[in-house]
């Protein structure tokens, strides 16, 4: 699939990041694009979708820096992101609880416990002490989806070539 356009880029993250189409299309909008973008703008889209891939949601997308982003983000999202997430955590042959355990954004921190994992995953409302737990899963939602278009662009490098000239 040749991806030349936003809308062609939006048609291969539907088929290949396990996300659903509002969730992909929420992304893509969230980071300040439209499907009727300009070519200029795919760029921008797809070098920003390979500097997330490469280093992290947590250095700062727009869209997903401020928790009043991250959390109606993740909110709207909840059903999807954790269906991706258990998805991925069986493909990995572990649990979802253990999984979030596990990313990198805790490496420095004390790990959330499986309480506080499964509150902000499948409770109901928004408690203030998961804050930061909802803001890890909408940066998890960008990252998942900017990792897809990095292996679409090792896959083409004629594209990644156009795409960084």
């Amino acid at each position: 699939m040749k991806v030349s356009n936003i809308k062609a880029m939006r048609n291969y993250l539907y088929k290949n990041s396990g996300f659903s189409p509002k969730t992909v299309n929420n992304v893509i909008s969230t980071l300040g694009y439209s499907l009727q973008s300009s070519y200029g703008e795919l760029k921008e889209l797809s070098s920003k979708l390979e500097n997330c891939a490469e280093n992290g949601a947590n250095v700062g997308f727009i869209g997903f820096i401020y928790y009043n982003e991250t959390i109606p983000f993740f909110k709207k999202h909840r059903q999807d992101i954790v269906h991706h997430m258990e998805n991925a955590a069986a493909e990995m042959g572990t649990d979802i609880i253990s999984m979030v355990q596990s990313f990198g954004v805790f490496r420095n921190s004390a790990k959330p416990t499986v309480g506080e994992i499964g509150k902000a995953l499948w409770g109901s409302g928004q408690s203030q002490n998961l804050t930061s737990l909802y803001n890890v899963f909408a940066w998890y939602a960008l990252e998942e989806i900017a990792h897809t278009w990095y292996r679409y662009l090792e896959d083409n490098p004629s594209v990644w070539e156009k795409l960084s000239a």
